[in-house]
């Protein structure tokens, strides 16, 4: 599943934006890169927004035991003394997972610019699959200093990246904070985008790896938290969606689980074959029983010459056989009478009987429920039906099947 991912702008963009991106299928490698306005970027179903360092601070705040909803209401509280602008102003991301001083870290950014940021993607139909940092912060056993070279290189910044947040320092005066730590570090870690790569060797007097914007922005995708959050949270459903499609494309892209993939395919077309066969056994079993019925049919009826439908053929011709025998069906009078007969209570007087092939109906008798539930239950044994209709018993033969 292609995964966009871009870096957004510190300004609101318009459509005259441009915007580097990067394209990848699996999340390890780039399929296509470059800088395009919206309108040109491609297409992906997954679109991922990378918000500048610079953009976001960080706070190591001690959150209260409070409820889910209640939590951005407290880190107004928490933050309003640590934020140079209004609390209510600001858009606040939690990072999962707590501190080792059990402190909880928390993003913060311009709520303001990100609503317009998500609208503009959301009227250009690229809506916003999630929305993640540039950096973020290490892991808590992390030993290396980690150190992150970006921008132009007139106003190039050096990113600290530690346990308890990300803080961004002018190149060109970096060492004056950083001299003593990159003297005591263990080990130094520091990338660069190639632009600066050179300047920064120069001012901070260490090796540095060469990682393309590309690169940056690909693994940038890869953080499994969102900052837009509270307020800001993506659409519920849609957001789930966009997640369980996620986790199943790492799943069918894993390549641990090449085997696992294959074995599954191969299952499944063994169980489409399978059902196939089983189908068409099936339709050749019916077809078969058809062909015995129609035979019954055919040898037992001989002047019948076309089969349309063999229950109802059937018992005409066997009503025509009782016709030329002198036989009475279930639906002539007498054997209708002679069944009302057996089943009526003792002493039952007609008013009056009308008469239909099939249908009998009695005035002038009056039975009680018990009584017409007795008659019932005896005439069901004969083929018949039997029901009161105003006053009136109504008895039917049974229609056959």
């Amino acid at each position: 599943m292609p995964t966009l991912t871009l870096a957004l702008p510190l300004v609101r963009p318009t459509v005259a934006t441009e915007f580097d991106y990067v394209v990848s299928s699996d999340g390890r490698t780039v399929s296509d890169h470059g800088t395009a306005p919206l309108a040109l970027l491609p297409r992906a179903e997954i679109v991922v927004l990378t918000v500048p360092a610079r953009a976001l601070s960080w706070h190591a705040v001690q959150l209260p035991p409070v409820s889910a909803s209640r939590t951005r209401a407290a880190l107004d509280g928490l933050l309003e003394d640590l934020l140079l602008d209004d609390a209510t102003q600001m858009a606040f991301a939690v990072v999962p997972g707590r501190l080792g001083n059990g402190r909880t870290l928390v993003a913060a950014f311009d709520k303001s610019w990100m609503r317009a940021v998500l609208e503009f993607f959301e009227q250009g139909g690229r809506t916003a699959s999630r929305v993640v940092a540039e950096f973020v912060p290490t892991a808590a056993d992390a030993t290396d200093l980690q150190l992150r070279v970006t921008g132009p290189a007139h106003d190039a910044i050096v990113v600290l990246l530690e346990p308890d947040g990300v803080t961004c320092l002018p190149l060109a005066s970096a060492t004056a904070v950083l001299s003593s730590r990159l003297a005591q570090a263990e080990g130094v870690d520091i990338r660069a985008e190639p632009v600066v790569a050179e300047l920064a060797e120069q001012i901070l007097g260490h090796t540095v790896v060469v990682r393309p914007k590309t690169q940056a922005l690909l693994d940038a995708s890869q953080c499994d938290w969102d900052l837009a959050q509270f307020d800001l949270a993506l659409s519920g459903h849609g957001r789930m969606a966009r997640r369980w499609r996620q986790h199943a494309t790492a799943l069918w892209h894993a390549p641990g689980l090449r085997a696992v993939r294959w074995g599954a395919l191969a299952l499944l077309l063994i169980n489409m074959v399978g059902l196939n066969a089983w189908a068409w056994k099936l339709d050749a079993a019916v077809a078969d029983k058809q062909a015995q019925v129609r035979s019954v049919l055919t040898r037992t009826f001989p002047t019948v010459r076309t089969i349309i439908d063999v229950p109802l053929q059937m018992q005409r011709e066997l009503g025509l056989l009782r016709q030329a025998s002198g036989g009475l069906a279930g639906g002539d009078l007498e054997t209708m009478l002679s069944a009302l007969g057996a089943a009526l209570p003792p002493a039952s007087h007609a008013g009056a009987i009308d008469f239909a092939p099939g249908r009998l109906t009695v005035q002038g008798i009056d039975v009680a429920e018990p009584q017409l539930e007795a008659m019932r239950a005896r005439l069901g044994t004969f083929g018949f039906t039997v029901q009161r209709e105003e006053g009136r018993l109504v008895l039917q033969a049974a229609q056959r099947q």
